[in-house]
């Protein structure tokens, strides 16, 4: 099927400026034909947005990893291609914004691209995977508003309507919360600020540097997220609504997109149990247990138990938790990890 998409792709008029190349831009055929993958099937397809901000694409590029999939703007489609010889790649396209991501924007929106469709998996665990990329960098980080990717979840299992576009410590996707900080003196007038999970974050010059813009094998956005995936446990043969958003907060200048992975949308089975992505390590050196959970979910917590029941500590789980027992009697204790897929238990020797 893929190769399919790809006929019809050299059928339609493409633009190409090197290493990013952008043809169709039908919303329908990019889900069914591009993203969607293994275990998952997809209907009632709607896009909400100026059809210049949506696009399908193939690329080999710099600094983005993805090799094609469907791309989606605050703007104009044709501005993410390289070089980055421009600090202020931007178009207003005119387009409201969404009352979904206000919140998450921390203001009004602005040129929202919305893309909504129903899912049924055959899996329990829905993935979706993306990397998100904006003008933005670095000038803008730290301002009062920020611009913001999302993908919200409908269905069975999920209550009211949930974002699963989340960095592992539950963080979401926006400029602000993403970045390598901001040096200051850019002309913004935004100051100077420290780096946020930029553990996540990939530069890619500011439009004025080598060799990001001398070269169309980098993007035109400033910076960009690693890859990530959207994840989120569901029922099988159950259906579920997905919207996809993209908005400006605060304006509608300097653009930002997002590149949503060829096959990137997959539903697999087995992969809900929490050994899959907690583990448990305990130091005897210094008597400290850590949690690390390599993507997130919502609502962990672990419980210190000992040998005779006892709960000593309980606490809610972040992105890295550290658990003290230099304090308790030797002794072996019991970590339980416990969340909405089950719960695991690691034995520790004080």
């Amino acid at each position: 099927m893929k190769y399919f998409y790809h006929l019809i792709i050299c059928l339609l008029p493409a633009v190409s400026f090197g290493q990013l190349i952008l043809g169709g831009n039908n919303p329908q055929d990019i889900v069914t034909q591009v993203l969607s993958g293994s275990g998952v099937n997809i209907s009632n397809i709607t896009y909400t947005g100026s059809s210049e901000a949506i696009s399908y694409f193939s690329a080999n590029t710099q600094n983005m990893s993805f090799h094609s999939g469907l791309l989606i703007t605050t703007g104009y489609r044709n501005l993410a291609m390289g070089p980055n010889n421009d600090s202020k790649s931007r178009i207003d396209n005119g387009y409201p914004g969404s009352i979904l991501v206000d919140g998450l924007a921390s203001s009004q929106s602005h040129n929202a691209a919305i893309l909504a469709f129903d899912l049924i998996p055959s899996g329990d665990t829905l993935k979706i995977r993306y990397i998100f990329g904006s003008e933005e960098y670095p000038e803008y980080v730290g301002n009062s508003y920020t611009d913001v990717f999302a993908i919200f979840m409908e269905g069975p299992g999920i209550p009211g309507s949930q974002n699963i576009a989340k960095l592992p410590n539950g963080d979401p996707i926006t400029v602000n919360k993403v970045n390598n900080g901001n040096p200051g003196g850019t002309g913004s007038g935004i100051p100077a600020c420290a780096a946020t999970n930029p553990q996540y974050f990939v530069d890619n010059g500011n439009g004025n540097q080598a060799p990001y813009n001398s070269s169309n094998t980098y993007l035109q956005f400033d910076g960009l997220t690693v890859p990530l995936t959207a994840k989120r446990a569901v029922i099988p043969g159950q259906t579920y609504h997905i919207i996809i958003v993209i908005a400006e907060g605060g304006d509608g200048i300097f653009d930002s997109g997002a590149f949503i992975e060829e096959g990137g949308i997959t539903a697999s089975t087995g992969e809900n149990n929490l050994n899959n992505f907690v583990n448990v390590i305990y130091n005897p050196m210094d008597q400290q247990a850590t949690v690390k959970i390599t993507e997130y979910q919502g609502s962990l917590t672990y419980s210190v138990i000992d040998l005779s029941g006892k709960t000593m500590t309980q606490s809610k789980i972040t992105e890295t938790t550290t658990i003290d027992l230099s304090n308790y009697t030797s002794g072996m204790y019991l970590i339980r990890i416990t969340g909405s897929n089950g719960q695991i238990i690691k034995k520790v020797i004080r």
